[in-house]
């Protein structure tokens, strides 16, 4: 398969979705700035999505410009991603709608997760097919591991499972994942 024909497909999904999450925030019910104001939490909520969204984009594209070969195994490890990422803007809806009930709250964590998982799936499937590319993370594991954590917080208290996923958000955006090829000198 042709990497460029890989990633372009990846931005233009990444594209679509970006744009139906948008199409997914409330509408006012009125005309007045008040009306505006009263649906703050899915400002936010859109806000934390589309951040997410961007900053997965970001290290996808960070990962493609190391890597040189992709394949069929790749192609749907990808496949896969996307399906769930593409999920975002339906489950940012739902928290929209219902933004003090936990099932929302917690299915939009899940999502979340999920799709996490799956991207560290491709990118083990990546990274195996281009074994001179090396990942330099060392809080991924961390990372998965403090998203379980939110699915819970977010059943206990719906508000605060979101506000830790904002934080783990402006982590990702912050400290995105970095690749590399190692000098041979290094090794």
């Amino acid at each position: 398969m042709d990497k460029g024909r890989f990633e372009a497909y990846t931005d233009a999904i990444i594209a679509i979705v970006v744009t139906l999450l948008v199409l997914e925030i409330p509408r006012p019910e009125g005309y007045t700035f008040s009306a505006l104001v009263a649906n703050w939490r899915s400002y936010i909520v859109y806000i934390i999505t589309f951040l997410q969204l961007m900053g997965v984009w970001y290290n996808h594209h960070n990962l493609l410009k190391y890597v040189k070969r992709v394949d069929h195994t790749a192609y749907w490890a990808n496949a896969v991603w996307l399906l769930l990422l593409s999920m975002s803007p339906f489950a940012m809806s739902w928290v929209s709608t219902y933004p003090e009930h936990w099932q929302p709250e917690v299915f939009y964590a899940i999502v979340w997760m999920l799709w996490s998982l799956a991207y560290t799936n491709l990118e083990n499937v990546l990274l195996r097919l281009n074994p001179e590319v090396k990942a330099k993370v060392w809080y991924k594991n961390r990372f998965n591991l403090l998203m379980g954590v939110t699915i819970f917080i977010a059943w206990i208290t719906p508000i605060l499972g979101i506000a830790v996923i904002g934080v783990l958000t402006i982590w990702l955006v912050v400290s995105p994942l970095v690749y590399e090829i190692p000098d041979k000198e290094e090794k």
